[in-house]
């Protein structure tokens, strides 16, 4: 890989984590790239060139005259998976997680229903992840490795050349979900039924149950994930009214 092409990347990534980080605001006017380059230790080409990349992705716009300023977030390219985990390092919020929990059922039900009238479906690889994530809650080996495995099997095995390409993009959603919704080990432990139920109307070649129950699945998830983020709220609290206190001087 070229040095220039390492600048560029370096370049596209901070600016990336900037513009999603809330750095620069919606249709805020971004600093010129001579000012861009001294923060980031680049050329006016390289940042050039990494604003050309960020145009393609939906998150600023070029105007003569005008500069660069920021897009909202609806313009973004959220199927873009360099985006999308730029856009979940900013945090999440409930609408966040309903918009992905209704896209997940929209097409991951689907995705079992065509996994199950696949004859050729790779049971073997299902039933491997599963006992992966079946040994992980005992403490051998990731379980969230494992799970996304058992997810992009599924997705595989629908044979579907749309939703293939939606893999990018269910990758990167799926480990957000699961850094939320397995908890510890304890949830992960009482997803296992539901993965098992999942695999199993798959492998007996009932989509109508595999979509079912992989629907069960997803929504189950969500009420883990709003409780992760109840946590992670209580959590900043509590870290905000300990760094709020001062201490008692002796007088």
């Amino acid at each position: 890989m070229s040095k220039l092409r390492t600048r560029h990347q370096h370049a596209v990534d901070h600016l990336g984590r900037w513009i999603a980080g809330g750095r620069f605001g919606p249709d805020a006017a971004m600093p010129t790239e001579l000012e861009l380059g001294e923060d980031l230790g680049v050329s006016r080409t390289v940042v050039r060139e990494a604003m050309r990349t960020l145009v393609a992705k939906g998150m600023v716009e070029v105007r003569r005259r005008h500069g660069t300023r920021v897009r909202p977030l609806r313009d973004w390219n959220l199927f873009d998976p360099q985006v999308l985990a730029w856009r979940l390092e900013r945090g999440l919020t409930p609408d966040f997680v309903e918009d992905l929990v209704a896209f997940r059922l929209g097409f991951e039900p689907l995705a079992a229903s065509l996994a199950a009238r696949n004859p050729d479906f790779p049971a073997g690889t299902l039933d491997d992840a599963y006992a992966r994530m079946a040994a992980a809650v005992d403490g051998h080996g990731s379980y969230h490795e494992a799970d996304l495995a058992f997810h992009e099997t599924i997705l595989a095995g629908a044979r579907n050349q749309f939703l293939h390409h939606l893999a990018p993009f269910l990758t990167n959603a799926l480990r957000m979900s699961f850094n939320l919704s397995v908890l510890n080990l304890d949830t992960a432990r009482a997803a296992l039924p539901l993965h098992r139920a999942v695999a199993d109307a798959i492998l007996r070649k009932d989509p109508e149950e595999a979509a079912a129950a992989l629907g069960t699945l997803i929504e189950s998830a969500r009420l883990d994930i709003l409780v992760g983020l109840e946590e992670q709220d209580r959590g900043r609290s509590n870290a905000d009214e300990e760094g709020g206190r001062q201490p008692v001087q002796a007088t």
